[in-house]
Parts: C-alpha cells; sequence; structure tokens
C-alpha cells in the first residue's frame, strides 16, 4: 500500500508526458513571415530629377513604392534603355538607341551605394557612348526585376 501513490504518480506522469514542442525554423521566423514578405516593391517612378546632366550621360532617380505607396529600399536588378521619342503615336517608343548593362543590386554593400537615404530613391549616373541630338526628347525606360521574380516597367520622357 505504501508503494501505491508513487507508483500511480508515475503512471500518470509516464501517460501524459511532456508536450512535444514545436520544431522552429533555424531562421527564427514563423512560415507566414517566410511566404508572405511584409513590404514588397509593387512600383517604380522616376523622380523628376532625373535629367540629362552632359552630352554622354544621365542622373536617373528612382524611386522604388511598396504595397502601400511608401518609397522603400529593395534588392534586385535594374536594367535601364533609352529609346527615341515618336510624337503623334499610339506607341511613343521608336526605335531603341541604347541599353545599359543590367545593374544588380542584390548585394547589401552595391545597394547601399546607389540608395540616396535623404531623397529616399536610388540614383544611378547612366554613361552612353552615343551622341544624342540636342532639343530632342526621348524615352528613357527603366526595368526592375524583383527577388521574388516579378518585373516592374517605369519609363520616361527626357528632354535634352
Amino acid at each position: 500500500m505504501k508503494y501505491l501513490i508513487p507508483v500511480c504518480l508515475l503512471f500518470v506522469l509516464f501517460c501524459t508526458g511532456c508536450e512535444e514542442q514545436a520544431q522552429s525554423n533555424p531562421s527564427g521566423s514563423s512560415d507566414l513571415a517566410q511566404n508572405q514578405c511584409l513590404f514588397v516593391p509593387m512600383k517604380i517612378r522616376f523622380n523628376q530629377l532625373t535629367e540629362f546632366t552632359d552630352d554622354w550621360q544621365m542622373s536617373v532617380y528612382v524611386d522604388v513604392l511598396d504595397q502601400f505607396g511608401s518609397r522603400i529600399k529593395a534588392g534586385g536588378t535594374w536594367r535601364f534603355e533609352l529609346y527615341e521619342y515618336l510624337s503623334r503615336s499610339t506607341e511613343s517608343r521608336g526605335t531603341r538607341l541604347y541599353i545599359w548593362p543590367d545593374v544588380k543590386l542584390t548585394d547589401a554593400k552595391e545597394n547601399f551605394e546607389l540608395w540616396q537615404d535623404y531623397l529616399r530613391c536610388y540614383k544611378f549616373d547612366l554613361e552612353m557612348d552615343i551622341d544624342l541630338a540636342s532639343d530632342k526628347t526621348y524615352i528613357l525606360q527603366a526595368i526592375y526585376f524583383t527577388p521574388q521574380g516579378r518585373r516592374i516597367i517605369e519609363f520616361t520622357q527626357l528632354r535634352r
């Protein structure tokens, strides 16, 4: 009889046991956070500071906007293309005049170098080795490839 109480307690502990702990992700984040990023690039927009700075160079300022319309810093790959402008046409982009090599901003250091924190946008100094006519309008197109695999396109008119 004196062994009955300890045996019952051991039996109850053994039968109920401890609750198995849920496995945690090595990164420490939940599945929701892994599958759904809270602030993702949804749109790009040329900043009004974009301009020709020389006969062979442009300073291009681009905003990256999240789903709430806020300007954010985001990794990805950028491609810029210059077209002649066709007036009075349904498709204003004419012949492609120049395409720059892709700019990969997937590395944090490279991303930081082009990020203008006080403006909350990226600044690209694009050089070209072609002569453009003065007093003419051109179309500059930016294509942004997001880390999620999306392609976002925006273009603007620039007068030289």
